[in-house]
């Protein structure tokens, strides 16, 4: 298998929901899921973003229980894992894990459900590490409305646009995965920082709903934002299966119509049921960058997909250092 040339940054997995699994032990090889220490090790990634989903629950207290739960999943396993990886959660934690040779860990929420509607339970997840958030999963909240909610009409609430300004100050990554087209440009209208969308393709390619238009690219684009290019099937291909020139295919879109500076990974690995063919778990990335670089992509543009691209973008956000978390 081929080895990669560029050390990995993935915006987005699920992996914190196999944490619990009697089958699945993080740090061995396992024969399920996408990701683990061995594969993230093959497959030369040196930045991965666990994400926390919750919104498949109910509200009424299961979004902050379960949302507490997998901090808890995820704290564990850096513990256990403590030689090999490093959560971070400023630029000075990042430096420090490239200096010791550790996998760094960024913590997102993949929707804000487990706020529960309270700014200040945002400040309690930022303290316990949470770095980047979306205000929405597919379906409405008390912040934003969801892709599922597109017909509506409906974006941000007054207090999703006080949670984007809160972010911002404390140096949470505003994340635009899967939430409304109104939303979308209303976030980018007043974020201080450039966003990210940690897991989507380009709709021109395939027209799924949770994929990204020409317009919203170009618009991310310009806000200094940057689009993780994911690996599932459906928004690949529009199909159950994918191949990895289709894959690839969006890479090359997205960094036609935006600018190669703000095209990056986002697998969504083990948030997904199949992947693209070849690219089939954490170890494959050096399969990845050989397809982009067989398509025309130079050592520049690779070193920046792979994830300069996401490290610029962490630099405008991320603090400096720990100020006691306030």
């Amino acid at each position: 298998m081929a080895k990669a040339t560029f050390p990995i940054t993935d915006c987005h997995c699920d992996t914190i929901l196999l944490l619990d699994r009697a089958d699945y032990r993080f740090m061995r090889l396992n024969s399920t899921g996408h990701i683990d220490l061995p594969r993230l090790r093959a497959g030369g990634v040196t930045l991965q973003f666990f994400a926390i989903c919750t919104a498949l629950g109910k509200p009424g207290g299961y979004y902050l229980k379960q949302g507490l739960e997998y901090v808890n999943r995820y704290d564990y396993c850096l513990l256990e894992n403590r030689d090999a990886l490093a959560g971070i959660k400023t630029l000075a934690d990042l430096a420090d894990a490239e200096k010791e040779g550790k996998i760094a860990c960024l913590l997102a929420l993949e929707g804000a459900e487990p706020l529960e509607g309270s700014l200040e339970l945002l400040d309690i997840f930022f303290r316990l590490g949470v770095r980047c958030l979306s205000p929405t999963w597919n379906n409405r909240n008390w912040f934003a409305d969801g892709i599922n909610e597109a017909a509506a009409g409906g974006g941000l609430t007054v207090m999703g646009r006080k949670a984007i300004q809160i972010m911002a100050e404390k140096g949470i990554i505003l994340d635009l995965a899967h939430i409304s087209p109104r939303g979308y440009f209303e976030a980018l209208e007043i974020a201080p920082c450039p966003p990210l969308v940690s897991h989507t393709n380009a709709r021109r390619l395939c027209d799924h709903p949770r994929n990204l238009t020409d317009e919203q690219i170009r618009a991310l684009a310009e806000k200094g934002g940057a689009v993780g290019i994911s690996f599932y099937p459906p928004f690949v291909s529009g199909q159950e299966t994918a191949r990895l020139d289709q894959l690839v295919d969006h890479f090359i879109h997205v960094a036609a119509v935006a600018g190669v500076e703000h095209v990056a990974i986002g697998s969504d690995f083990d948030g997904i049921q199949s992947t693209v063919d070849g690219i089939n778990d954490a170890s494959c990335y050096g399969i990845l960058q050989e397809a982009l670089a067989e398509r025309g992509f130079n050592e520049t543009e690779l070193e920046l997909v792979s994830g300069g691209n996401v490290k610029r973008l962490l630099r405008l956000n991320l603090p400096e250092s720990d100020c006691g978390d306030a």
